[in-house]
């Protein structure tokens, strides 16, 4: 949210510097995120002048450039070569001296130098609109009136105005503080001065609102949605530009004034926080009704766009139909326009949450649904609707003729008991009870007693509901600096019961890492799209977009779009890995699971000389999966862990033509057997022996079915089992395979016989026999 130190210190008088204001903000829950300086013009003219061409001739070197001299009022003459096919001599011009910086859209600045020009001496620019930024035009150099003073300041000439604007980190408890007469409130507070948040009283706005006709009729049909609408009438309107007080400070703030009824409601919303809309009253057909939307109704807004309006949005009708979006933005077919001659003015109070899903439903952001997602003042709405038909009377030549105004959800004062010795408790320093007392009063909360107060909520404190919120408010601006320290550290030293796993966590994201695999981090919203058919997916209440309606069921699609736009961009092979959480809806709620998850597409290594291009495949995943078992001291088998070729469906939705091999398991499985780590032994005293055995299979026979009938033998001294050849085709038999393998042996305690070794030979001879192996001889 941005705040014009100008437009503040019209509300607030006050001698404090614009950083000393946001210091004191920052350090009382008001965080100023950044200050800046604006100027009406460009980067503020700094360094142009305005000079008169007193001589203007054709360059010896260049048809299409001039040699001038320029008088800008110093001692002599400067001489500037131009290439404006416009300049002459006798013409009041604007020039940018050595040293000035240029700052033009859409290019680099630069700073005007001492140059030559083909041959031709230049000390300065002489400028057209774009390049001191009073325009847009480049056509030619800007040709001011005779009556221009030379050696003037541009700055002075066209009335630059300068400002200095706070983007504030507005919190969403806030809404009190999302305009200048909010920020002015707390500065106010800080200051120790006394300022009065309502311009106008109550008996005033009686008696205005009673000197005016009915109006328009309005109706309600749930006041749940609409709580307070009032419409006022303003006839005779003419629309134009507004006054330059109020066109300065929209644009310092990043408004682009429009016409003086439009930049009225902005001025008014920006000013005291309460949005307001201007109707063209001609093009209101009947009364005006505050409902919600009809199944398939539609409307076309202000900026163009044609919206589906849903059952759940509170819209503003006619009797054709929707005219506006509550709280969010008007339709076209009721817009102000150079016809507008009667302006109906709505200033309402709208549910937070009603506009908040609407807005999100149909992705608009707007400066009136900010502020009525934060709650806004029901309280004192007619004061502002009153200063906003005021406004329209002075600067756009209008009447204010009539009132009409819904209220059925009066507002009703809360009341809030506090006792100064608690928030002294509470804040761990004695606070005194008048000063206290004087805090809560320049804040606009109505105080009554000493010791034990009894504080009246104002309308536009929404976010203070209990005891605790106004210790927080008088604690923030006595100062959070004044709680005294007693020299103690007292803290509350954690278990590191999660060390352990962190340091397995970190060892597995080295390992693939060293392996040539990248980590990455995808959203953790997905589209259900991804998941048809599935029933326990975790949906959001309130989705940002279609595309973000779940939690993530899997880590596979999103790694999925980061291989997609790596192939996109020509990459040769894509192997990523992520760890990061799942979702899932239970009976009993929720379920969260740190998920380990990895896809592999294209080549296993980069192309050389040496060797072949080759596909990642299944054994090269399963290899690299043995070696982390194998990292992580884990007893899980690696035959129990899944590689999977990505579901045809993902694929297609990743726009992804050949095949991704996955993997995805709960990755604190690999811990649930974890042995105990790295040990360190000898190098065996005695040698080994080696056995090889090839055998017919049925081709459908895998590694891990030949494993479980070694198994099946008691072998203590066999430590290791290969498989080192596979052959298929003739003359086996078709549907056969045979598969030579090998086996290790070693005691570590004496030397092998022959005779042990043999009889185990024998032993898994049988029991491949027995599982209906041929063995071959």
């Amino acid at each position: 949210m941005k705040i014009s130190i100008d437009w503040l210190k019209s509300l607030l008088p006050t001698e404090a510097s614009a950083q000393e204001i946001s210091d004191l903000l920052s350090v009382s829950s008001l965080e100023v995120e950044h200050l800046d300086t604006w100027y009406s013009a460009g980067s503020g003219l700094e360094g142009f002048v305005i000079g008169e061409v007193v001589t203007c001739e054709t360059h010896p070197n260049a048809d299409r450039l001039r040699v001038t001299t320029v008088n800008v009022g110093g001692e002599s003459l400067l001489p500037i070569v131009c290439g404006a096919p416009n300049v002459a001599a006798g013409q009041k011009v604007v020039v940018a001296l050595v040293g000035t910086e240029i700052v033009m859209l859409g290019k680099e600045p630069f700073v005007i130098g001492k140059a030559k020009i083909r041959g031709e001496v230049s000390e300065g620019m002489i400028c057209a609109e774009d390049e001191c930024g009073l325009g847009s035009s480049h056509d030619g150099i800007m040709v001011l009136p005779n009556d221009a003073v030379v050696g003037t300041s541009a700055a002075d000439y066209f009335g630059v105005v300068k400002d200095q604007v706070m983007e504030i980190g507005l919190t969403a408890n806030r809404g009190d503080a999302a305009s200048h007469v909010g920020v002015a409130n707390d500065l106010a507070a800080l200051l120790q001065v006394k300022f009065d948040r309502i311009a106008h009283h109550e008996g005033t706005i009686d008696g205005a609102w009673k000197s005016k006709g009915a109006g328009i009729s309005v109706s309600i049909e749930d006041a749940q949605w609409c709580e307070r609408y009032i419409a006022l009438e303003v006839n005779g309107v003419q629309l134009g530009e507004s006054v330059a007080v109020v066109k300065n400070r929209l644009r310092a703030i990043g408004i682009e004034p429009r016409n003086n009824v439009v930049d009225a409601t902005n001025y008014f919303l920006h000013q005291t926080g309460q949005p307001s809309h201007a109707f063209d009253a001609d093009k209101i057909q009947g009364g005006i009704t505050v409902r919600l939307a009809k199944a398939g109704e539609t409307l076309v807004l202000l900026d163009g766009k044609s919206i589906v309006l849903h059952g759940e949005d509170v819209v503003i009708a006619d009797e054709r139909g929707a005219i506006a979006l509550a709280g969010v933005m008007g339709g076209q077919a009721t817009a102000v326009s150079a016809d507008t001659k009667r302006v109906v003015l709505e200033v309402a109070h709208f549910h937070p949450t009603a506009v908040r899903k609407a807005a999100k439903r149909h992705n608009l952001h707007t400066d009136a649904g900010f502020r009525f997602e934060r709650g806004v003042d029901k309280q004192h709405m007619a004061e502002v609707a009153m200063q906003i038909a005021q406004h329209l009377e002075q600067h756009a030549g209008g009447v204010w003729t009539s009132v009409s105004e819904l209220y059925p959800v009066v507002f009703a004062e809360r009341v809030v008991e506090m006792k100064v010795r608690d928030l002294s408790a509470f804040a761990g320093l004695e606070i005194p009870a008048a000063e206290a007392k004087a805090i809560l009063e320049r804040l606009g909360f109505g105080v009554e007693g000493e010791e034990a107060l009894k504080v009246r909520i104002p309308g536009w404190r929404n976010d203070v509901e209990q005891v605790v919120d106004l210790y927080e408010e008088v604690m923030r601006i006595y100062g959070y600096d004044r709680v005294p320290m007693n020299g103690k550290l007292q803290a509350t030293l954690g278990t590191f019961e999660g060390m352990k796993l962190r340091k397995s966590e970190n060892a597995l994201r080295q390992f693939l890492c060293d392996q040539g695999l990248l980590e990455a981090a995808t959203n953790s919203l997905h589209p259900a799209a991804w998941y048809p058919n599935k029933e326990d997916l975790v949906y959001l209440s309130n989705p940002l977009s279609s595309d973000m309606d779940v939690m993530r069921a899997s880590l596979i699609p999103g790694l999925l779009q980061s291989v997609a736009y790596n192939i996109n961009r020509k990459a040769e092979g894509v192997k990523l890995f992520e760890l990061g959480r799942v979702y899932q809806k239970t009976a009993k709620g929720f379920r969260e699971t740190p998920t380990l998850s990895m896809v592999f597409w294209g080549g296993v290594a980069a192309e050389s000389w040496e060797s072949k291009p080759q596909e990642v495949g299944f054994y090269d995943i399963k290899r690299l999966l043995q070696g982390l078992l194998v990292r992580l001291g884990s007893k899980v088998s690696v035959d129990t862990l899944e590689i999977f070729k990505a579901p045809k469906a993902w694929l297609k939705a990743a726009d992804i033509s050949t095949t991704v091999w996955c993997v995805e398991l709960p990755w604190r499985k690999l811990l649930s057997n974890k042995g105990e780590g790295f040990a360190v032994v000898s190098a065996p005293k005695y040698p080994g022996m080696r056995r090889d055995l090839s055998l017919v299979v049925d081709t459908s026979a895998t590694f891990a079915s030949l494993m479980q009938v070694v198994k099946s033998v008691k072998a203590p001294l066999l430590t290791d089992v290969r498989v080192f050849d596979v052959f298929e085709g003739k003359p086996l038999e078709a549907g056969k395979k045979a598969v030579a393998m090998s086996f290790h042996f070693l005691n570590p305690e004496a030397t092998l016989t022959e005779a042990e070794v043999d009889s185990k030979m024998q032993a898994f001879m049988k029991a491949f026999e027995a599982s209906g192996a041929l063995i071959r001889k």
